[in-house]
């Protein structure tokens, strides 16, 4: 039994969104390239470990994009200065009344979130209420390394650091050749 042409298209046609759909997302995916924590760890200004303690969504000045200012509790630096036991981490994407932007593939944060930022100066101009440094991760969604206090390890978007003093503070510790600088008790212990 043939099959006439609109038939033919009318099977063909989901059958191609789908592929589509499954390619798309891989391209997607495989457009992160993995930056190593070395060159994180070289390419940042500041490093520190610190907990998402509040968000706050504004518009850039322009009105054009939505951001995050996630107020950021700081205990530990390894790289760099500070005035404040307090930051400001700056991610593309926010709510704002009705006003939702998600930007995939970029950094979400969410209250409670502790872990290591490797941060560069935030170049986008906020007027956010408070007065703190404003940052943004260096290498996007690679740039803020994830803790998990209940066992003791942390991991980032391609690597896992089973133990967090030995695994992880030792590496950045190797590469900056300083040592770390207590900013304030962290409310956790690292097993």
């Amino acid at each position: 039994m043939a099959l006439n042409a609109t038939k033919r298209r009318n099977l063909f046609l989901p059958l191609f969104a789908s592929l589509l759909l499954l390619l798309s997302g891989n391209i997607a995916y495989s457009q992160f390239v993995p930056i190593s924590l070395n060159q994180r760890i070289e390419k940042s200004t500041t490093i520190l470990e610190g907990k998402v303690i509040s968000q706050t969504s504004y518009w850039d000045e322009t009105k054009t994009h939505i951001y995050t200012s996630n107020l950021v509790e700081v205990y530990k630096l390894f790289k760099g200065d500070l005035d404040s036991n307090k930051v400001e981490i700056i991610t593309i994407g926010g709510m704002i009344g009705d006003r939702i932007e998600r930007v995939t593939n970029m950094l979400t944060l969410n209250i409670g979130d502790t872990g290591v930022f490797t941060a560069i100066p935030n170049s986008v101009e906020l007027t956010t209420k408070a007065k703190l440094v404003k940052f943004k991760t260096y290498a996007g969604i690679q740039g803020f390394i994830k803790y998990n206090l209940e066992n003791g390890s942390a991991a980032d978007l391609f690597n896992e650091y089973k133990h967090i003093g030995p695994d992880l503070y030792q590496k950045i510790m190797t590469q900056t050749k300083l040592t770390i600088k207590i900013v304030q008790k962290a409310p956790f212990k690292i097993l």
